[in-house]
């Protein structure tokens, strides 16, 4: 069997057995969590070297065309996930009431401080999870090796070290089935059916977005940008959908999504030594921006506007943007904490 067999099987038992066994299953949570925390284990130190390393075998040209192709590729992609976002709450029914909706539910955000960005201290910022200043630091040393001469020794050892993470990250993704089997047990045993049945709306049109963000608008963009066809972006990116979709975490798919993105170069335009740098510097970038993953949450605010009856003003809509646009840079993508509470 696949991988992605091997996952979907697990996931399927891990509903079924939360179904029937309810609360019973609520310790297997440790377990989905301890594997979690195995596969993030390598992701981290994985991020740096890939990023010291692919700086630092581009030239400074190179590196200024790669700054100016991504920016532009991100910024087409929000625009069409916010073209998406504002046109699905005209799906939304005509409802009577919004008893159920409270500003209670709603937690305040903790205030975003850029300063934690800053790396001061990088091995602090490696041990609390800190993303972006550990991407930060790794630009930095990245962009101060492209001038010096003789770096050659020291990019063959990061290579190196490269693949022996990657073989950890392989080796822990083996225990994958049984790790989504945790997760989905615990979570389909101890969800509140309740909460689920009066936030179907905004459930379902959440999932209809992501589906077709994911198998419809985004592999068509990259048809219209790369020889690549249909198939082969869905089925070289599977396991990763469905490892990122199962434990709702996006950092530990970042060394199969880089792995798979040099795979397609090779097949679609035979790769080289630029092309597979650019995709070890853009994979781990890109992380802390705001990706279609992220904007899409901004579906429960639009949702809450619907079904509380109130209106949005154009001037709010531009608020919206541009506010997601700078509190989403740098954060992980996750599920909203209510869902999260159910």
């Amino acid at each position: 069997m696949s991988l992605s067999a091997k996952i979907f099987l697990g996931l399927g038992l891990g509903i079924a057995t939360g179904i029937f066994l309810g609360e019973i299953t609520a310790p297997l949570k440790a377990v989905g969590a301890a594997y979690v925390q195995l596969l993030q284990m390598a992701v981290l130190p994985y991020i740096m070297i890939t990023l010291m390393s692919g700086l630092g075998k581009l030239k400074y040209g190179e590196a200024v065309r790669l700054s100016y192709r991504v920016g532009s590729l991100l910024v087409l992609i929000w625009a069409l996930t916010f073209a998406v976002l504002y046109l699905l709450p005209l799906s939304f029914p005509n409802w009577e009431s919004a008893s159920f909706f409270s500003t209670a539910l709603l937690e305040q955000p903790e205030p975003f401080n850029f300063l934690e960005f800053i790396p001061s201290n990088p091995f602090h910022s490696m041990a609390n999870n800190i993303v972006p200043a550990v991407v930060l630091f790794s630009i930095a040393v990245g962009l101060a090796l492209m001038g010096i001469e003789g770096k050659g020794s020291l990019i063959a050892a990061f290579d190196i070290l490269e693949e022996a993470l990657k073989r950890v990250t392989k080796f822990v993704a083996r225990l994958t089935p049984f790790g989504i089997f945790a997760i989905a047990a615990s979570t389909a045993g101890t969800m509140n059916m309740d909460q689920l049945s009066r936030l179907q709306v905004y459930i379902i049109t959440d999932i209809v977005a992501a589906l077709g963000m994911t198998f419809g608008l985004l592999p068509a963009l990259i048809m219209l940008l790369t020889p690549l066809g249909y198939r082969e972006i869905v089925w070289s990116t599977k396991d990763a959908l469905l490892m990122a979709f199962a434990t709702d975490n996006l950092l530990i798919v970042i060394p199969m999504l880089t792995d798979h993105g040099k795979e397609l170069l090779r097949k679609s335009a035979g790769g080289g030594a630029e092309s597979e740098s650019s995709v070890d510097v853009i994979v781990p970038i890109s992380f802390n921006f705001p990706n279609v993953g992220k904007l899409l949450q901004l579906l429960f605010i639009l949702f809450a506007v619907w079904f509380t009856k109130t209106a949005i003003t154009l001037s709010g809509y531009v608020n919206l943007t541009v506010s997601s646009l700078l509190s989403f840079f740098g954060k992980p993508v996750a599920t909203m904490p209510f869902l999260l509470d159910l």
